[in-house]
């Protein structure tokens, strides 16, 4: 029972501190309501799996929805999405009209973006793993490296 606290904590805190769902969050932001092009809209929708991830996360740790038994098919879902993350980017879309998070550097610092993105796939595939075997060791760890992946991109390449 002590580690279920420790882990509810550690959760709970990287969501206090912003490095989980509300790097994905869009709902009640301005820039939610404009219109994006193509391209952006499929980053944002592939993104949205991982925001829906940890936000089911940060409700089975609340106790407000899900169980830990719900892990393995949520970490799956991301593993997923972090295949096609890669593949949305690579059209360079500086200049596009149209709404987009993607801040332009991206495509200035090409290999060490799709770097952080093969390390994201790498990441989720190991919190998937772990996710199934249900062992809070394994995942706590494994969710927490997806976490942090997901943050240090965004901190550099995402307009807030």
């Amino acid at each position: 029972m002590k580690f279920r606290k420790l882990i509810t904590s550690a959760v709970v805190a990287s969501f206090a501190l912003g490095t989980a769902a509300p790097l994905f969050a869009d709902e009640g932001h301005e820039h939610s309501k404009k219109k994006r092009f193509e391209e952006s809209q499929v980053r944002h929708d592939v993104m949205e799996h991982f925001g829906d991830g940890f936000s089911k996360i940060g409700k089975i740790f609340k106790k407000e929805a899900g169980t830990f038994a719900d892990f393995p098919a949520i970490a799956a879902d991301m593993a997923d999405a972090a295949t096609k993350t890669k593949a949305s980017f690579l059209k360079d879309t500086r200049g596009m009209k149209g709404h987009t998070e993607a801040k332009d550097i991206i495509w200035d610092n090409w290999d060490d973006f799709a770097e952080r993105l093969d390390k994201l796939e790498v990441d989720t595939a190991a919190f998937s793993v772990a996710a199934k075997t249900g062992d809070m060791k394994l995942i706590q760890p494994a969710m927490k490296a997806v976490g942090a992946n997901c943050k240090s991109c965004h901190d550099k390449y995402k307009d807030k």
